[in-house]
């Protein structure tokens, strides 16, 4: 699987549950203006170092990364409006969860909130794995 492929289906999961919560949802790089009210969730991807495992040239190789869902809101309402969207990430993420040939290897985290004047963050982390040949 290229970079590309797994962005891709990962992307597409998300937008599923996106679309089965009816909340807005940022991608990476692609212009999103947040709703005034209500909630919506941001994506941000990142791609770790790919490790080899095998001596040959087109031995397997580990690709490896995250994926970070953040729950964001407006400031004012409270961490539940959050918390309760962080839990169904969790959810429909749970360790065992597959695409493009990876897998999520450890269950989904919550990590502290980001807090600005716009907006309230909860990101949830979810980590994935998966062998490639070549």
């Amino acid at each position: 699987m290229s970079d590309t492929e797994i962005y891709d289906a990962f992307a597409g999961l998300v937008g599923a549950f996106a679309a089965a919560q009816n909340l807005p949802c940022s991608y990476p790089a692609l212009g999103f203006k947040p709703p005034a009210t209500g909630a919506w969730l941001e994506l941000q991807w990142f791609q770790n170092e790919t490790q080899n495992y095998g001596l040959a040239d087109d031995g397997p190789s580990l690709k490896q990364g995250f994926g970070q869902l953040s729950a964001c809101y407006r400031p004012g309402q409270g961490i539940m409006v959050g918390t309760r969207i962080t839990d169904q990430i969790i959810a429909a993420f749970a360790k065992g969860t597959t695409f493009a040939g990876m897998r999520v290897y450890r269950k989904p985290w919550t990590s502290a909130l980001i807090q600005d004047p716009e907006r309230i963050m909860h990101p949830v982390t979810i980590r994935w794995q998966g062998f490639v040949s070549g």
